[in-house]
């Protein structure tokens, strides 16, 4: 309980201070400082100040029925404002203003001002800014607030007038547009002015327009215009930014009007709006009235009203909630000044809004033309080819706000819609078909597409995304979509692409979700986009075989070295015999040479047993021969162990076809036939090459129907497919789509039959299309752009591409950690087995008639002689 207690004797008095610092409304009376700037007011300082001073007695008495207001007058801005006050009310200069606002910011006080025109406004959120202008005079400070209130961010502007508009006023413009403010939101803009002749003929203004429009630079000073000019101005710069392309999706075009004072509906003034420009109007929408009040007094008064009635409105507020609660309560629950500062700011702001009457005579309309896809309201769009924008039948100009001298603009929308909120969210037409991976489509049993996926729809819901629009789909023609369409080898040529192309060039969809190729001689209704993807050719033939295992004794060794071998063991045996022979340590010693290595029969036989490391029953005994033989087995140690090496090495890793891996070695390969597609991309290039190998590759090839991969599936082409995995044929096509083939073949035997070439060759542009003359070509060029630079189209073709397998490994190299030698592996050694008893059998039956032959000539020649 004694916690308690402190604990609100603690926040009693915080609560104490608070009120001390900020009192309520209810125990004491608000206090304003009113301050007029003598130097700002000049010779009407003091009738302003009288006038004031009686007003806001009379405003008191008559207004003011609970509580009461005390006024504190000062004649110069640089004034202390910890006195509790509530509110100050300046009439001031520009720099004044501004510099007791960051006085009453300080101290959490709502400030309203009146200031001299051209001057910045106060933030909205915590002041209340009029500038007095008089009539006429208005535009600088339009085009101030359009600023310093974020219409334009812009960094540029190309402003163009005639000579009706007075050189002080475009200066004035120039310097609201140009000049720096302290607010890092709001930079200033670079101007470029441009001034035409006033022309009352319309053939001459129209060559006026044409000639000062035609010399502007807008690679260099950007491509937002402001047009001060009247509505007949208005219209010829219309129709002739519109011949020199100057109009379209990337260019803002704002139109300031004056001349349009009482003349009623705005939009019965514009001829005509075109699909995708960027058109904003601001323009006097004053009704002639004699009564119109534009003075300073009339401001003043105007605001004071505001603040009386509100703070009326306030007192009584808090007289009711404090009713309520016990005096604790309401110490604890009643308003900050900060929140007093917001309530009064937010009331004022209506009932200036609501019951202002003074300046009415300068009221201003923004207007904006809603442009994007208008012309795709309707389903049955079509237009003509070969024309750079279209005329929207139905114009629908959105409200972007209205301005007054008193409370500046007040915006609705944005000024310029489409550059903001891009397409604001209406429905376009996509056309499309079934061809992975680009799009894939289902559809259910009435052929209605129920869903879709596929990089390009990945890219067409990024663009929508970001453009702010949404997706209809539409097919071409009357197919019906399902797994198995025609999609063909070349995709310009099949009937969905045909039909496709046809629909993109009568205008019936703003984009085609489709691939296309980029042609230099394309249809002409007809425009690419950048390319979303370039694919590369290659060719595909039989994964290489491993070479007949049958001489595999012979590999480790290649033929120059069995040769040079065999010579070796040719000439060892002559070599010995000849030291053997010679040797005098024989006769020295006494010993005869009879048998063993006397004869070059048995010389021969031991060094072909040494080779084989069998060694002899006779060894020379003299060092010359012993020489002869020792060297001898040291060069079969080093043969043996380099032949018992390698051949291991040969029956764990599997020789293997030589591989044909680029376009030269496939031109000089005298086994292998190729083929390509007829009437494809690769066809007409290599056709055009000035390139040698190119020349002689459409020269020897073969031109075929192609082949067709959809879903996993081949649908045509197995009959070169055959011959690919059986007759040394390559096939030459994208790299993707061979990888889909060689993907879909292992499926479906579980084998790995084919391999890709190394080489790549022939890029090939891949991109989408639109109508011809669209404007929203570099819209979609632009967002594509990005997408590539971000890496995101990179990313959703990877996840569409076939996922690496076994059959992907580079390497030809098997499992080898487990390797049993088999019949396979050894079956040159029972060949040599087979020849070497074939041989034995041979010279035995050869002894044998040679022995018989030989019995013969003897029984000849011992038979005696008779008569």
């Amino acid at each position: 309980m004694k916690l308690w207690m402190v604990a609100c004797v603690i926040w009693s008095s915080l609560q104490y201070g608070q009120a001390e610092d900020f009192p309520s409304l209810i125990t004491a009376n608000a206090s304003i400082a009113v301050v007029l700037d003598r130097q700002f007011l000049g010779d009407e300082y003091q009738t302003t100040l009288d006038e004031i001073k009686d007003y806001i007695k009379e405003l008191a008495r008559v207004e003011l029925k609970h509580g009461g207001v005390n006024v504190h007058y000062f004649s110069w801005t640089a004034i202390s404002l910890k006195k509790g006050y509530l509110a100050v009310f300046s009439v001031a200069s520009c720099e004044g203003t501004w510099s007791l606002f960051q006085k009453t910011e300080e101290e959490q006080l709502l400030l309203f001002a009146l200031t001299e025109v051209d001057c910045p406004r106060l933030p909205t959120d915590s002041a209340i800014t009029v500038t007095y202008a008089a009539v006429g005079q208005e535009l600088p400070q339009l085009f101030l607030d359009l600023r310093t209130q974020k219409g334009m961010n812009w960094k540029s502007a190309i402003i163009l007038h005639d000579d009706t508009l007075n050189r002080d006023m475009i200066s004035r413009v120039v310097e609201s547009l140009t000049t720096q403010i302290d607010d890092d939101d709001v930079p200033s803009i670079s101007v470029t002015v441009f001034k035409m002749k006033h022309e009352v003929n319309e053939y001459l203004r129209r060559k006026e327009v044409n000639r000062v429009l035609s010399k502007l630079p807008v690679k260099y000073i950007g491509e937002k215009f402001i047009a001060i000019v009247t509505t007949a101005v208005m219209a010829t710069i219309a129709e002739a930014a519109r011949e020199l392309l100057m109009s379209h999706t990337q260019a803002q075009w704002l139109y300031v009007i004056s001349d349009t004072s009482g003349r009623g509906n705005f939009s019965n003034l514009i001829n005509d709006l075109y699909e995708g420009e960027n058109v904003a109007y601001i323009y006097n929408v004053t009704e002639n009235d004699e009564g119109c009040k534009v003075c300073l007094i009339c401001y003043a008064k105007e605001m004071m009203s505001a603040f009386i009635s509100e703070l009326d409105s306030a007192v009584q507020e808090e007289f009711d909630v404090a009713a309520q609660v016990s005096d604790e309560e309401w110490e604890a629950i009643r308003p900050t000044k900060l929140q007093r500062r917001d309530t009064l700011l937010k009331h004022m702001q209506q009932y200036i809004m609501v019951k202002s009457e003074c300046g009415n005579c300068s009221w201003w309309r923004a207007l904006a033309a809603d442009t994007w896809g208008a012309t795709y309201r309707e389903k049955t769009y079509e237009t003509k080819r070969n024309v750079t924008s279209i005329v929207i039948e139905h114009v629908e100009l959105l409200n972007v706000g209205i301005w007054r001298p008193i409370d500046g603009i007040k915006f609705e929308d944005v000024l310029f819609p489409h550059i903001v909120h891009g397409f604001r969210g209406k429905e376009l037409p996509i056309i499309t078909y079934h061809n992975p991976p680009w799009t894939y489509l289902q559809s259910n049993e009435s052929g209605s597409i129920v869903s879709y996926r596929g990089l390009l729809f990945d890219i067409v819901e990024q663009l929508a995304k970001n453009k702010n629009f949404t997706i209809r789909i539409v097919l071409p023609g009357n197919i019906k979509q399902n797994h198995t369409n025609d999609t063909a080898t070349d995709m310009s040529h099949s009937v969905s692409s045909m039909l496709t192309l046809s629909a993109i060039a009568k205008g019936r969809a703003a984009l085609a979700a489709a691939a296309f190729t980029v042609l230099s001689d394309h249809n002409p209704g007809i425009n690419y986009t950048i390319p979303i993807s370039t694919q590369t050719y290659s060719f595909m033939i039989a994964r290489p075989r491993e070479l007949s295992r049958a001489l595999l004794f012979l590999l480790p060794f290649t033929t120059d070295t069995w040769l040079c071998l065999g010579f070796a063991v040719i000439l060892m045996g002559p070599t010995l015999y000849i030291i053997h022979r010679l040797s005098p340590y024989y006769d020295a010693m006494e010993i005869t040479r009879e048998g063993g290595l006397s004869t070059i029969h048995n010389c021969l036989w031991y060094i072909y047993g040494a080779l084989l490391q069998q060694g002899g029953m006779y060894l020379p005994r003299a060092d010359s021969g012993r020489l002869v033989v020792g060297t001898w087995w040291i060069v079969v140690l080093v043969v043996v162990t380099t032949y018992s090496g390698n051949l291991v090495a040969f029956l764990t890793f599997p020789k293997l076809e030589i591989p044909v891996t680029t376009i030269s070695e496939l031109l000089e390969s005298k086994t292998y036939t190729w083929s390509i597609s007829k009437g494809s991309f690769l066809e007409m290039q290599l056709k055009s090459s000035d390139e040698p190998k190119y020349k002689a590759l459409v020269k020897g090839a073969e031109v075929t129907g192609g082949i067709n991969v959809v879903e996993g599936s081949l649908v045509s082409g197995s009959e070169i497919l055959n011959r690919v995995r059986n007759q040394r044929h390559a096939l030459i096509d994208w790299r993707l789509r061979l990888s889909y083939l060689m993907r879909a073949e292992t499926v479906k035997t579980d084998t790995c039959d084919f391999a890709l070439s190394a080489e790549e060759f022939m890029d090939e542009q891949i991109a989408m299309i639109v109508p011809a003359g669209s404007p929203y070509l570099p819209v979609i060029n632009k967002e594509l752009n990005r997408m590539h630079k971000a890496g995101l189209i990179t990313k959703w073709l990877s996840a569409y591409l076939p996922k690496r397998d076994r059959c992907w490994k580079t390497s030809t190299v098997e499992e080898v950690n487990n390797h049993t030698v088999n019949l396979s592996d050894m079956q040159g050694s029972f060949f040599v087995l087979f020849l070497g008893v074939f041989s034995a059998t041979t010279v035995l039956l050869l002894e044998w008639i040679f022995k018989r032959r030989q019995k013969k000539v003897d029984q000849i020649i011992i038979k005696p002689y008779t008569d």
